[in-house]
């Protein structure tokens, strides 16, 4: 059965106006989501012009319990366990093979969550917040952990994420664009990227201390890593096999062609004679 491929997001009053510009560069994908959902707080209040948008292009919209971000698709995940569900922020646009680039991967690696940046923390390779594509399979039972506790304690989900994939056997790989260069610079400013300065102020730290102070150490999170180079070489080589399989099966489509056309079968007939000169 052909897998449910759900698009989810949330945003907030000073954000929500970036919504037909983060969704038009979704619409613009060469592979369609079957699905989008926004997720938005209890209270949150919809533009006029942003819900004619939304209600045109048929956006699911669901009011939560604010939960910051934790709504951006742990709701859908719980609504829809058995889809991809590829989330995003809403201050990106993307490029228009992004989820086209998390589904080839995604057909090869079926058990490995996607991330759209290559960061390595803590020895994992992190969840990206900009796009990332995961499964309820891939938290298993370590969904359930996100309690209202653990979303007080750990203001950086991104980590979160990454810990209980890779707790649960199916730690993140990586894309090979990194999907979180396309922030809107005429809506944040310069986007400075993951440094030592943000996993120290940005609640990593924190968050992951809490992690492991409550679940415990990861089990050597990085021999489950598929290195960059790894997926990259694989993916080339799968593509090149098809370009390959095809290019035969052109010539081969080609040449049957060419056996079946009257000049070919006369040539042929006229060449007979001549055999004996081949045998010599």
């Amino acid at each position: 059965m052909k897998e449910e491929i759900i698009v989810s997001l949330t945003t907030w009053r000073k954000r929500i106006h970036n919504i037909p510009i983060v969704l038009d560069s979704i619409y613009a994908q060469t592979y369609m989501p079957d699905k989008i959902v926004l997720n938005l707080a209890y209270g949150e209040e919809i533009p006029e012009d942003i819900e004619t948008y939304l209600k045109k292009n048929k956006v699911e919209v669901n009011f939560l319990k604010d939960t910051k971000v934790y709504k951006k698709f742990v709701p859908t995940l719980q609504k829809y366990p058995d889809a991809c569900v590829i989330n995003i922020d809403d201050d990106c646009i993307f490029p228009k093979t992004m989820i086209e680039d998390f589904l080839t991967l995604h057909q090869h690696y079926p058990k490995y969550p996607i991330s759209g940046n290559h960061v390595v923390l803590y020895g994992m390779q992190c969840h990206c917040g900009n796009a990332s594509l995961t499964k309820a399979e891939h938290f298993g039972k370590w969904l359930e952990k996100i309690d209202e506790e653990l979303m007080c304690q750990c203001p950086s989900s991104d980590i979160v994420y990454t810990y209980f994939a890779t707790r649960n056997g199916h730690p993140y790989i990586h894309t090979r664009e990194e999907y979180f260069t396309n922030v809107m610079q005429e809506h944040l400013g310069k986007n400075e990227g993951y440094t030592n300065h943000i996993i120290k102020h940005n609640g990593i730290e924190k968050s992951y201390a809490y992690l492991v102070r409550r679940f415990g150490q990861p089990d050597s999170p990085i021999k489950d890593y598929v290195a960059d180079n790894v997926i990259v070489n694989i993916i080339e080589n799968i593509l090149q096999r098809e370009v390959t399989r095809q290019v035969e099966e052109q010539r081969l489509k080609t040449e049957n062609q060419i056996r079946q056309t009257k000049a070919y079968r006369l040539g042929k007939a006229l060449l007979r004679p001549f055999r004996w000169l081949r045998r010599k």
